[in-house]
């Protein structure tokens, strides 16, 4: 049975001026949820909090009230956050290997694949390929002179 990935800790002073203050407004949970599905966008907040309203229902009724409360009637213009986002999951992928989770526990609590956790672990979440051969680089030859290589072309330059 897999176990329950840590619980995101956010960092206020690493917060995008834009997302801090949204976080003040609607505390931290609040703010990275309307960020992670509306990011980037500008947004309407109305002037009186009506129950059919989207937004009350993306983030629910206190929440919802704490944004209208401050920005009613008011046009905000969410900040993309992706980044700030990225780096709280691999936080998170992190803080599931130092509980002794598997990399597929890590995997399946944090909604990443695989290969997506051992790279992060291995410090390589920046996308950048390690398996991967350069076809251009010459690897050193280890089996020149030997059996395999009768002619010795390995040792060759």
């Amino acid at each position: 049975m897999s176990r329950p990935a840590p619980k995101l800790t956010v960092k206020p002073q690493a917060l995008p001026a834009a997302l801090r203050e949204l976080a003040r407004v609607l505390g931290d949970s609040d703010a990275l949820r309307l960020v992670g599905m509306h990011g980037g966008a500008r947004v309407s907040v109305p002037k009186q909090a009506r129950a059919d309203h989207p937004l009350r229902m993306a983030l629910g009724e206190e929440a919802f009230g704490r944004l209208v409360a401050e920005y009613a009637g008011e046009t905000i213009e969410l900040p993309k956050g992706d980044a700030y986002l990225r780096e709280l999951r691999h936080d998170q992928v992190r803080q599931c290997r130092e509980q002794g989770l598997t990399v597929d526990e890590t995997a399946e609590a944090v909604g990443y694949s695989r290969r997506h956790v051992i790279n992060i672990i291995g410090g390589h979440a920046d996308g950048t390929d390690t398996l991967t051969m350069d076809m251009f680089e010459e690897a050193p030859c280890s089996y020149a002179g030997q059996a395999n290589d009768p002619f010795g072309m390995g040792a060759r330059g």
